[in-house]
């Protein structure tokens, strides 16, 4: 049997909070990334030169010791996902090689704060998104209240059945819509169709971004 066809949805509005710029373009990263490539090329030098450079506990010849930058690299590619756990075990295990490794913990710290802002100021920018496309298509503001079923039964199904709560009026409705759904989540929808959504939190994120933005205002204004 075909598949129902979804109505085709009003579109998002944006709203004042801007995108945040993606990690790679972070300036702080950037920064201790180039002072992990200058410590992988002093210990490329090093070694050329015929030296060994300083490893702990155990010391490999080379060519071996590069396995070393091995955790090194897991490390910063977990740390830009922002998977924090798994990012510094690896980083504490390039201690193997020191020069790197101390490089390697100090690309990770930066990295899942700056992966941190950046999840901050989407879900800003995702909850300012939700307003402005109500407004504009004079819809209300919905949050979800309780998620029907089991975890694993929503998995299977196109749809979730919901409790969401007007936040103007404080009104308890059920509604299916396409896709997952957590309980928290701020949105908007068109029947069953999500036009614009925000992860739980979002409300503390966006208080937090327009603190900041009336700071530096009453800065600059002074």
């Amino acid at each position: 049997m075909a598949a129902r066809a979804k109505p085709s949805p009003r579109l998002a509005v944006e709203g004042g909070v801007p995108a945040p710029a993606p990690v790679y373009r972070s300036v702080p990263l950037l920064i201790a990334l180039a002072v992990f490539g200058v410590a992988v090329l002093w210990v490329g030098l090093v070694v050329l030169f015929g030296g060994d450079p300083w490893m702990f506990p155990l010391s490999a010849p080379a060519p071996w010791l590069f396995l070393a930058l091995v955790p090194s690299i897991i490390a910063i590619l977990l740390a830009v996902r922002g998977i924090a756990l798994w990012s510094l075990l690896s980083a504490v295990a390039s201690l193997w090689l020191v020069p790197t490794g101390i490089a390697t913990i100090a690309v990770v710290l930066v990295a899942l704060w700056s992966v941190r802002g950046i999840r901050r100021q989407w879900a800003a920018h995702d909850l300012d998104s939700v307003i402005a496309t109500a407004a504009a298509h004079d819809l209300p503001v919905l949050v979800v209240q309780h998620v029907a079923g089991k975890p694993g039964a929503r998995k299977r199904t196109d749809t979730t059945q919901v409790q969401v709560r007007d936040v103007d009026t404080g009104e308890l409705s059920t509604a299916r819509v396409w896709g997952p759904m957590r309980i928290g989540t701020t949105l908007v929808r068109q029947g069953m169709n999500v036009i614009a959504q925000a992860p739980p939190g979002a409300d503390a994120e966006l208080r937090r971004w327009v603190q900041r933005q009336n700071r530096r205002d009453d800065a600059s204004a002074a």
